[in-house]
C-alpha cells in the first residue's frame, strides 16, 4: 500500500491497476464513514441498558442520544475550515485518532455527565468525518466512477450501522453497553494505519500552490495521460475564484449552496434517524416481546440497509442521481404512511417491521448515498471544504432537532401521527427533488462547477 505514495508516475501500484489503486484509496478513506455509522447507531441498542444504569427519564435519554449530534454540528462547522487549511488527509487521520480515544471514554463513563461529554466529542469526530470523507474521495476520483466511489462512503456508513446492530445483539444478553461503545476502537485503528499510507488530494495541493505534488498525485491515482489536462482544468477554475466564503452567496455559486443545504436537511427531516437511533424502541412499542428480539430485528434492518446501498452504488453512475432521488423519496413517503397506518390500526409486530424495512430500502437507494455524493460534487474547489462544512452543519442541525424531539413527538401526538408527519415531509422532498435538483452524472467536478456558475449568473441577471 505504501506504493501509493511512492515518487514518480508508475502505471501500476504495487501490482494494482490504476483503477484498483483508486478503489483501494477510496475504500480506506471510507472507514471514516464506517465509524460515522457505527458511533451514531450503536447507541440504539445500548440505550436500552444504560438508561437503567443511569436511571434516565425520556427527556434525559433524548439528550443522551442527541449529545453526539451537537458534537457533529460543531465538528462539521469547524471541519471545513480545518481541511482547507491543513489538507484532507491529515484531518481524516486526526479524526480516526479521536474516534478511538473518545469511544473508549464513552464506554468508561461513570455517570450521565461524563457520558454526554464523551459522546459530544465522538460527535465532533463524526461531524468532521461526515464532510471530509466524501470530500476526499470525490477529489481523488475520476468522473466516470466518482458516483460509485463516493457512494462507498455511504456503503461504509451502512456497514458501520449494521455492525453496530450486530454488536448490540451479541452483547445484549450480557447487557454490556460499555463494550458496545469501546469496540469502535478497532475500526478507528484501521483507519489511522490506512491513512498513513494514502496521498493528499491533488486538488487541495493545487489550491495550495503545490503544483508538482498535485500532478504527481493525479498520476499515482491512475490518470496518467489525463493528469496534465485535469490539473489544467483545476488551475483554470481556481484562477476564476477569489476563495472567500461569502462568495458562495454570489449569483454564480448560491444556487449550488441552497441545493446542498436543501438536500442535507431533507435527508434528516424525512425521519431516517428516528429509525437508526430508536429502532429497538419503536419495535418494542410495536409489540416485540423482549429487548433482545427488538435488537435482532434491528440488526436485520441494518443488513437490508447494507445490501440496498450496494445496489445504489451500481445504479448511481448508470441511472443518475435525480431519478434515484425521485423514486426513493416517493417510496419513503408511501412506507412512512403505511407505518403510521399500522400503528393507528394496531397492525403491530411484523406489520411495522415490514414497513420499516421498505422505508430503509427506499432511503438507502436514494437520500442515503446521493445526498453525500452531491454535496461533495457541486461546490467550487477553492472553498469546497468550507461549503461542505455549511451543508453538513445544516444536516447535523436537522438531525439534532429530529432526534431530540422524537420521543416527545410520540408522547404529544402519538406514534401514528408522528410517522404521518414524516410522510408529509417526504412528499415535500419529492417535489424538491423533482423540480429543483439537477443531474450531475458523468461530469467532472470542474464542469459541474461551471454549470452551476452559469445557472446562477443567469438567474442573477434576470433578478
Amino acid at each position: 500500500m505504501s506504493e501509493l505514495i511512492a515518487t514518480g508516475p508508475p502505471a501500476r501500484h504495487g501490482g494494482l491497476s490504476p483503477r484498483a489503486a483508486v478503489i483501494l484509496t477510496a475504500s480506506i478513506a471510507a472507514l471514516g464513514g464506517l465509524l460515522f455509522g457505527y458511533d451514531t447507531s450503536v447507541i440504539s441498542g445500548a440505550m436500552l441498558f444504560f438508561q437503567h444504569t443511569f436511571h434516565l427519564t425520556d427527556v434525559q435519554l433524548e439528550w443522551a442520544v442527541s449529545a453526539v449530534l451537537l458534537g457533529a454540528m460543531a465538528g462539521s462547522g469547524a471541519g471545513g475550515r480545518l481541511t482547507d487549511l491543513w489538507g484532507r488527509r491529515p484531518v481524516l487521520l486526526a479524526t480516526g485518532i479521536g474516534f478511538g480515544v473518545f469511544s473508549v471514554w464513552t464506554g468508561l463513563s461513570t455517570g450521565l455527565a461524563t457520558f454526554v461529554i464523551a459522546r459530544f466529542f465522538v460527535g465532533c469526530c463524526i461531524g468532521v468525518a461526515s464532510l471530509v470523507t466524501p470530500l476526499y474521495i470525490s477529489e481523488m476520483s475520476p468522473a466516470k466512477i466518482r458516483g460509485a466511489l463516493v457512494s462507498l462512503n455511504q456503503l461504509a456508513i451502512t456497514v458501520g450501522i449494521g455492525v453496530a446492530y450486530i454488536v448490540d445483539y451479541a452483547l445484549s444478553g450480557a447487557k454490556d453497553w460499555r463494550l458496545m461503545f469501546i469496540s469502535a476502537v478497532i475500526p478507528a485503528l484501521v483507519l489511522v494505519v490506512g491513512m498513513i499510507f494514502l496521498p493528499e488530494s491533488p486538488r487541495w495541493l493545487a489550491k495550495s500552490g503545490r503544483r508538482d505534488e498535485a500532478l504527481a498525485n493525479f498520476r499515482r491515482l491512475g490518470r496518467e495521460q489525463e493528469a496534465q489536462a485535469e490539473l489544467a482544468d483545476v488551475e483554470r477554475v481556481l484562477r476564476e475564484e477569489t476563495g472567500k466564503f461569502r462568495d458562495l452567496f454570489r449569483p454564480g455559486f448560491r444556487t449550488a449552496v441552497w441545493i446542498g443545504i436543501g438536500l442535507a436537511v431533507l435527508q434528516q427531516i424525512t425521519g431516517i434517524n428516528t429509525i437508526i437511533y430508536y429502532a429497538p424502541d419503536i419495535l418494542t412499542h410495536a409489540g416485540y416481546s423482549s429487548d433482545k428480539a427488538a435488537i435482532l430485528a434491528t440488526a436485520i434492518i441494518g443488513i437490508v440497509n447494507i445490501l440496498t446501498t450496494v445496489l445504489a452504488i451500481v445504479l448511481v453512475d448508470r441511472v443518475g442521481r435525480k431519478p434515484l432521488l425521485i423514486v426513493g423519496t416517493a417510496g419513503m413517503a408511501a412506507s412512512l404512511g403505511y407505518i403510521g397506518y399500522a400503528f393507528a390500526h394496531h397492525v403491530m409486530g411484523t406489520g411495522v417491521f415490514i414497513g420499516v424495512v421498505i422505508y430503509i430500502i427506499f432511503f438507502a437507494v436514494s437520500l442515503g448515498p446521493v445526498v453525500w455524493l452531491m454535496i461533495a460534487e457541486i461546490y467550487p474547489t477553492k472553498i469546497r471544504g468550507a461549503a461542505m462544512s455549511l451543508a453538513t452543519f445544516c444536516e447535523w442541525g436537522a438531525n439534532f432537532v429530529v432526534a431530540v424531539t422524537f420521543l416527545s413527538l410520540l408522547n404529544a401526538f402519538g406514534t401514528a401521527n408522528t410517522f404521518w408527519i414524516f410522510a408529509v415531509l417526504s412528499i415535500l422532498g419529492l417535489l424538491f427533488c423533482w423540480l429543483i435538483i439537477p443531474e450531475t452524472k458523468g461530469k467532472s467536478l470542474e464542469t459541474i462547477e461551471e454549470d452551476f456558475r452559469r445557472l446562477g449568473l443567469g438567474r442573477g441577471a434576470r433578478s
